[in-house]
């Protein structure tokens, strides 16, 4: 064992020994900035594809596309039919599905806001395993980010659960 890790147990034990309550703070959370639909790549046929910002798709990576957020934005995903959450990367754009004005689905290459989009996000198969939505398909989200820069207490492996 480390000195910095056998510090730490000590820490730990003076605190628990002493009988004091210990507060864990609670981790920023983003707030959530966009509420609707979310979809997932399907089966890995695009594994290997460029992605809109140039890199190489691995669906086994945690990264989606959106329409119009900064690429390397990070987003927290989280899936409102089971509390879920993940953080990914925005890496693509899309989704592009769209409903037409007599109803049927269509697909747009497009970041215009005025049409009515099937989804706000597309999801690599790893984000929707870990959000559970590989058997919906479809999935009702909330997407939560920081707008300008991360705040200074931010820790993105307490937010995981």
């Amino acid at each position: 064992m480390s000195l910095i890790e056998w510090s730490l147990v000590f820490a730990m034990y003076t605190q628990l020994a002493t009988g004091s309550d210990f507060e864990f703070s609670e981790p920023d959370i983003p707030p959530v900035q966009q509420t609707g639909v979310a979809s997932w790549y399907g089966d890995g046929s695009f594994h290997g594809d460029i992605t809109a910002n140039g890199e190489d798709f691995d669906p086994y990576d945690f990264t989606c596309a959106h329409r119009n957020l900064p690429f390397d934005t990070m987003v927290l995903i989280e899936n409102r039919a089971n509390n879920r959450r993940v953080w990914c990367r925005i890496n693509d754009r899309g989704p592009f599905g769209i409903t037409t004005e007599d109803g049927t689905w269509d697909f747009v290459v497009s970041s215009s806001h005025d049409k009515n989009w099937r989804g706000i996000l597309d999801m690599s198969i790893a984000t929707a395993e870990a959000l559970g939505t590989l058997e919906v398909g479809l999935q009702s989200v909330h997407l939560r980010y920081w707008s300008e820069s991360l705040p200074s207490s931010f820790h993105l492996a307490s937010l995981n659960p």
